[in-house]
């Protein structure tokens, strides 16, 4: 559906963890062409949705494929819509290996640098390096109508899943900064209803990164922790299908102050301030 003026998103299924909203992939057309963020998850009804979407739009010439991330759920569907429409796939150089790792039937056509951009004739998108959600996380913004597409980066509602190794806090920190001086009017999630109030959303995930830091400070100036205690201790009474991405989230704080100097491993999983 357009959800704006050249902009269309298109919506299948169910989301891949409870609470989690089905992958958001856009559709942006412009007066010389087409472009993808995200193409959804390789199964057949997603592939079909998209490409019937296409066909409905008038098989534009499609000038991109921007993936903004290596999850499944994200780059899944890029050999499909690539194949059907020539269209050459986009990402990050910190992407693009473990997005050909997974893909079967293409490669990434197209390395972009940080603020490259690609013309559509009245929309021009550019290409935003936003490592955080993982390392080689890419953002698209159109400057044309203030819009930023994030990928997972920023959810259209809650907060964003950063796994250690995978991801990193520190680097999210500085990404959603970054957000702020591009002053969108409008986000694109990755997942989930558009986001309006933009400098709300993103001062709030700062916020609530800043705030889960000083729990975990808080509890380790009391002694050594586990991962278990501090995850008993913040998230209580969480539902158990997602406590493993709690666990993780509360890891990927630990290696951000590991990485300060400010906490130490005594063991598996346990730490104590530095």
């Amino acid at each position: 559906m357009e959800i704006a003026q050249g902009i269309h998103r298109i919506t299948v299924g169910q989301g891949a963890a409870p609470g989690l909203y089905a992958t958001n992939t856009y559709m942006v057309i412009g007066s010389q062409g087409a472009a993808f963020v995200d193409t959804g998850w390789n199964r057949e009804e997603d592939i079909k949705a998209r490409l019937d979407y296409i066909r409905q739009m008038g098989n534009p010439a499609m000038k991109g494929i921007a993936i903004t991330h290596r999850h499944p759920d994200h780059m899944g569907g890029a050999s499909a819509i690539h194949q059907a429409t020539g269209g050459p796939i986009i990402t990050s150089p910190v992407e693009k290996a473990p997005i050909e790792a997974a893909l079967k039937d293409a490669k990434v056509d197209k390395v972009v640098q940080d603020g490259e951009t690609l013309s559509l004739g009245n929309m021009t998108l550019e290409f935003v390096h936003a490592p955080g959600h993982t390392l080689g996380s890419m953002a698209v913004f159109i400057r044309e109508k203030k819009a930023l597409f994030t990928g997972d980066n920023v959810m259209g509602t809650g907060t964003s899943v950063v796994n250690p190794g995978e991801g990193d806090i520190a680097l999210y920190l500085q990404t959603m900064e970054k957000f702020l001086r591009y002053s969108p009017e409008v986000i694109y999630p990755g997942h989930g209803p558009v986001v309006k109030d933009t400098r709300a959303k993103l001062q709030g995930l700062i916020n609530h990164r800043n705030e889960r830091e000083q729990q975990v400070l808080g509890l380790l100036q009391k002694g050594p922790r586990s991962v278990e205690e501090m995850l008993k201790a913040i998230y209580d009474e969480l539902d158990e299908r997602v406590q493993t991405m709690a666990r993780n989230q509360i890891r990927s704080h630990l290696a951000k102050l590991e990485k300060e100097g400010k906490v130490t491993a005594t063991g598996t999983d346990t730490y104590r301030l530095r």
